[in-house]
Formats: C-alpha cells, sequence, structure tokens
C-alpha cells in the first residue's frame, strides 16, 4: 500500500504539473474551465480511482501470503489500463491533436484525482487496513 500511494501521488503531481500551469493560463479569458477541471475530478475520483483503492485494498487483504511483491498492489488488468493511460495521454500531447484548453481542465481534474487516491492508499498504509481480516462475503 505504501508502494502504491507513492506511485499514485507521484503519477498525479506529474499529470496535475502539466494541468495546472494552463488552467490558471487559460482560466481568466475562459472561466468554463475550472468548473469543467471540477466535474473531471469528482467522475474520476468518486467513480473510478476510489474504487479502484477499495478493490486494490480487499484484494490484497484477502491474499494469504504474508509478504508480496511489490508489484501486486496492481492486478494485471489494472497495469495494463495504467500503461495504455500513459502512453496515450503522453501521445496526446506529443503530437499536439489536443488542444491547450482540453490538456488545462482533464489533466487538472484528472491528476488531483490521482494524487488524493494515492493519499487513499497512504492512509491505508498507515492505518494498517491491509493487516486486519478481511471480512466474509462478497466485496462491496
Amino acid at each position: 500500500m505504501l508502494i502504491a500511494g507513492i506511485v499514485w501521488c507521484v503519477a498525479g503531481t506529474m499529470v496535475t504539473v502539466v494541468g495546472l500551469p494552463l488552467l490558471f493560463k487559460l482560466e481568466p479569458a475562459d472561466p468554463i474551465l475550472l468548473p469543467l477541471a471540477a466535474v473531471i475530478f469528482a467522475v474520476f475520483y468518486v467513480f473510478v480511482f476510489s474504487r479502484l483503492v477499495h478493490k486494490h485494498t480487499h484484494r490484497i487483504r484477502t491474499r494469504q501470503e504474508e509478504r508480496l511483491p511489490f508489484w501486486h498492489f496492481f492486478n494485471l488488468s489494472s497495469w495494463i489500463v495504467m500503461f495504455v493511460m500513459m502512453g496515450g495521454g503522453m501521445a496526446l500531447r506529443l503530437s499536439h491533436t489536443a488542444p491547450d484548453w482540453f490538456i488545462a481542465f482533464f489533466y487538472s481534474g484528472l491528476g488531483i484525482a490521482l494524487f488524493l487516491c494515492g493519499v487513499r492508499f497512504l492512509e491505508v498504509y498507515r492505518r494498517k487496513v491491509v493487516l486486519q481480516p478481511a471480512p466474509i462475503g462478497p466485496s462491496a
């Protein structure tokens, strides 16, 4: 959980560092960008990343091994999604096919959501939640 938290916080910081400067540069002339960034944040934080924090915490809690290799904080499909998102984001920016206004609001909202879910992983680590027995029955 510590490694997951660090990785997510670093990724969120990197994405935010791309988006926020553009957002603050463009926002005075285009005030809709800040609310759009808030919508992107809310969608990714609530409906995507928070669920992944819960899913991966539960998955690791149900493992029988006392120690897992560090790469087990994600399952295979999550690793694939992460690499596709990173590669797609880099390709989008490097190809210059997306306008700055899109990068500004999308990367700002996405980056902050990533970072805060990294903080949630760090909180799971701090509270030692993965060391507690997993609840019996289907996961929420």
